[in-house]
């Protein structure tokens, strides 16, 4: 008969095994009572999500400094400890290193101290941060704690630069029995744990302005008691007019480029509205106010305004100028005033009137223009030259003088339209002249007047000033532009410009024979000429003289 010792013990095995069979079957994993067994190295940390599934992200220094975002119709929202908007990139960085994070290499917890894998501060270390990243419904996507930087660096062979790496420990139950070295994917200039020691105060938005590039409909300028209004139709989204304070075209890829750099300008500090004071100053005298309109996201949404009030220096050389926006009036922001590296300045914006205006004399489509019609002051006929055909029926410039017609000359035409459309203004001589006569104007020296398929003929008038220099003006505008010489002179004004320079004009297309003869021909027997015939697509010759295939002998180059 067993002794009760005996039956106790099975009894006490029995009970073992079913928890064991019961956590198994439960779970599929006997880490629980086992330990887990470490991830492999070259393997990513998590690789269950993806990046737009991040709608929360809480990161903690220590246990008093909590930072938490929240992600609001796609915009990051920091809750915690202040409400302001979120640094977008910088949150998506954190998300995207945390997504890679690829394993190198793994330690059981106890076999590392946590000063080492800086998961306690310590006097060479700040201490560690936890990260945890969550989805919809509260869902935890990623959780781990992020110590300190390794001695180790993985070599990227293909780059030949070295990447850092970093201690990692998950705080899931299935993964925390390890720490684990992990390096950031090669993609990211600097580490998340670099990005973190920079300070959590750096993930708020340091962009005074949030700017959808595409909605903005209105810009205005404010500056020394002057305004620029610059404005697009809905119906033309990529062409921008100045208004104020003169009617004119814009330079688009000025216009652009203000509103890209307005998009990326970074204040290099902000301050608590209540921690710093703004120099007191008469009522609009701010250095630069920039009002940002923007249409309605919906048919019956209103437009919104942003405005940005930019303080004078003080000290009048500072390097940084302090601004206030409407969208977060509980902030000042320092704003680079002058040029920084990396970065874009107040400097860099183009934001006077002769940045922002279109520098070309005229602004048509080429493909419109159906006749150029060009008077000189000291000549009493006209120069017209149209777009005609020539005898194939192709389109070709045509020059009509004294009721007599003749192939132009398309490098001519060529020249006139990069002069027009493609030279930039040496500057802008008056918007406002009282007289022409200083610039040669009035009477000018010579005009051209462009008729085009759709819209108003085009009218520039040109002259030369007493001192030499070269102006254009053009009918209906009140703005008198200097324009080089080169341009002045590309304005061709006498017939025998116009004549084609061709001897025989034709294109190589169309060309099947040529005949080539010395006169007097002097051999009475025999055709002494030379018949080239030639076959365009398969560029083959053939020659023929005195009766006889010469097309061995044939120089095909010189042909």
């Amino acid at each position: 008969m067993l002794s009760r010792r005996f039956t106790l013990i099975l009894a006490v095995l029995a009970i073992m095994a079913g928890s064991i069979a019961a956590i198994h079957l439960s779970s599929r994993d006997l880490g629980l009572l086992f330990g887990t067994s470490s991830e492999p190295a070259g393997s990513l940390l998590y690789s269950d999500f993806e990046l737009n599934d991040v709608e929360e992200i809480i990161i903690e220094k220590i246990k008093d400094n909590r930072t938490r975002f929240l992600k609001r119709e796609g915009v990051w929202q920091m809750t915690t400890p202040i409400r302001d908007r979120a640094d977008y990139g910088i949150l998506q960085t954190i998300i995207y290193a945390a997504r890679h994070l690829r394993i190198e290499d793994s330690f059981k917890k106890k076999a590392i101290t946590e000063e080492e894998s800086g998961m306690r501060a310590s006097a060479s270390d700040t201490g560690p941060y936890q990260i945890t990243l969550k989805g919809t419904d509260d869902q935890v996507l990623a959780d781990f704690t992020l110590g300190r930087r390794s001695a180790w660096h993985r070599l990227d062979e293909k780059e030949e630069r070295l990447l850092e790496t970093f201690f990692v420990r998950p705080r899931e139950r299935s993964l925390d029995d390890h720490i684990y070295v992990c390096s950031s994917p090669k993609k990211l200039t600097s580490s998340i744990r670099r990005i973190l020691d920079r300070g959590l105060n750096l993930l708020r938005d340091h962009n005074p302005v949030l700017i959808d590039q595409k909605s903005v409909s209105d810009i205005r300028i404010r500056s020394d008691g002057r305004e620029i209004l610059l404005s697009r139709a809905p119906e033309q989204p990529s062409s921008w007019r100045m208004t104020k304070p003169l009617e004119t075209r814009t330079k688009p890829e000025m216009v652009n480029g203000l509103i890209v750099g307005l998009s990326q300008i970074r204040a290099i500090r902000i301050h608590e509205r209540n921690t710093i004071t703004i120099p007191p100053r008469p009522p609009g005298a701010f250095l630069l106010q920039i009002e940002l309109t923007s249409k309605g996201t919906g048919p019956n949404q209103p437009p919104s305004s942003s405005i940005l009030t930019i303080e004078p220096p003080a000290p009048p050389e500072a390097d940084t100028v302090l601004a206030t926006s409407e969208e977060r009036p509980g902030l000042v922001f320092e704003l680079p005033r002058n040029p920084v590296a990396g970065g874009i300045s107040l400097a860099q914006l183009p934001l006077k009137v002769d940045q922002l205006r279109d520098r070309t004399l005229a602004n048509f489509e080429i493909a419109s223009l159906k006749s150029m019609t060009i008077h000189q002051s000291t000549r009493t006929s006209l120069i017209h030259v149209f777009l005609g055909k020539d005898r194939t029926g192709r389109p070709r410039w045509t020059l009509q003088e004294g009721g007599q017609r003749s192939p132009a000359n398309e490098a001519v035409v060529a020249k006139v339209l990069k002069a027009l459309t493609r030279d930039e203004v040496v500057g802008f001589a008056s918007n406002a002249p009282t007289s022409l006569s200083p610039y040669g104007l009035s009477p000018p020296t010579k005009r051209i007047l462009l008729e085009l398929e759709q819209g108003e003929p085009v009218d520039i008038l040109f002259g030369r000033s007493p001192e030499g220099r070269c102006y254009a003006m053009k009918q209906g505008s009140s703005t008198v532009a200097e324009i080089s010489p080169a341009s002045y002179t590309s304005i061709a004004t006498e017939s025998h410009q116009w004549q084609d320079s061709l001897l025989m004009p034709f294109s190589i297309v169309d060309l099947s024979a040529m005949k080539i003869e010395h006169y007097p021909i002097k051999v009475p027997l025999g055709d002494p000429a030379l018949t080239l015939k030639y076959k365009f697509l398969s560029e083959e010759w053939s020659a023929r003289q005195y009766d006889e295939d010469v097309t061995s002998k044939l120089n095909k180059n010189r042909a």
